[in-house]
């Protein structure tokens, strides 16, 4: 093992492969449905949150509490992300789904980027299949965001 801990380049550059990949995944579904984040911006926050954790794995070698201090900021940085996506109009919220997903894909970063490769990847997959089966079922959301689409065409003519 050498003084990093383990983490040689090529396992670095592969963590943040997974991170990217699954974080990818998640924002295409995302992007399917014209949602405020897609593909790049789910890897960004995967391979971000991921890149925090090697970061803070590194500094834990000689503070104990950088790993902690890490996850509690993280934490928080996605939850502000995760709140720059939610829109309230009167009594409709919209984009809770997609701030959900910001925050579990930062979870999936910090999961591969210590060295919990098996829950990184088993959360992404089923993030990614949640998200695509939920989408194929329309909710009440859609039904009146297509309702306030048609009006508005209507109004428009």
């Amino acid at each position: 093992m050498d003084e990093s801990g383990g983490l040689t380049v090529p396992i670095i550059v592969l963590r943040l492969l997974v991170a990217a990949v699954i974080g990818g995944l998640i924002g295409y579904e995302r992007r399917m449905h014209h949602k405020a984040i897609g593909i790049s911006g789910m890897m960004m926050v995967a391979v971000g949150s991921a890149t925090y954790m090697l970061l803070a794995k590194h500094l834990a070698e000689t503070d104990t509490a950088a790993l902690s201090r890490t996850l509690q900021g993280l934490l928080q940085g996605i939850g502000f992300l995760g709140g720059a996506v939610i829109f309230k109009g009167g009594t409709d919220v919209r984009g809770i789904k997609t701030a959900a997903a910001i925050w579990i894909t930062g979870a999936i970063g910090l999961a591969i980027g210590t060295w919990l490769w098996l829950l990184g990847v088993t959360v992404g997959i089923a993030t990614a299949l949640i998200l695509f089966v939920a989408d194929l079922v329309p909710s009440s959301e859609s039904r009146a965001e297509e309702e306030h689409e048609a009006s508005e065409r209507e109004s428009q003519r």
